[in-house]
């Protein structure tokens, strides 16, 4: 077979792995399969601190939710529906992505950070109720990875809109503390 080439399709090798890793997770692919590749080797320990960061996240949001000075949870609850004045960094990361169309590369590297986290060595084995129970104390990890994937999708962005370096540093950072 007799194949021309141009100056658009020349060096262009459908076959090449990394062409299908770049549509799969966006320009900063490499970043996205280091932090995947890494969370598949979680340890049990990682796996603790990893969680405990989660915790720290969420005890962080409900101390913002219940405190005093900006009406606590009755005021968010009177707020539902309406813009906030302080988004959070996933907020702002999902509407990055939305906006710069890198929502499909977010949610395919979200998905595989998931399965790699509940495949890795230190994941729950069987179908028994343990199994259950350590698959459900994993959602931290969950959480922490999915939000540094996300990062590393977006990290080209940094800077544009209201990705700033401080959003990106506040979703990778769990991470970053966390895994060495």
């Amino acid at each position: 077979m007799n194949v021309e080439t141009n100056e658009n399709t020349a060096g262009f090798d459908p076959a090449d792995p990394a062409l299908h890793l770049e549509y799969l997770y966006g320009p900063q692919w490499r970043a996205v399969v280091r932090i995947v590749e890494r969370a598949a080797q979680l340890t049990a320990e990682e796996r603790e601190r990893l969680n405990a960061e989660a915790g720290k996240q969420m005890q962080a949001g409900m101390a913002a939710l219940t405190g005093g000075g900006a009406g606590g949870l009755a005021g968010l609850l009177s707020g539902l529906g309406q813009p906030s004045e302080d988004p959070q960094p996933l907020q702002i990361a999902s509407e990055t992505a939305k906006e710069f169309g890198r929502s499909r590369n977010v949610q395919i590297a979200g998905l595989v950070a998931g399965q790699s986290v509940s495949s890795g060595p230190a994941a729950a084995t069987g179908g028994d109720i343990a199994g259950l129970l350590q698959s459900l104390g994993s959602i931290g990890t969950l959480t922490v990875v999915s939000q540094a994937v996300t990062a590393a999708v977006l990290s080209d962005l940094v800077g544009r809109g209201r990705f700033t370096q401080d959003v990106y540093d506040a979703l990778l950072r769990p991470w970053t503390d966390t895994i060495s």
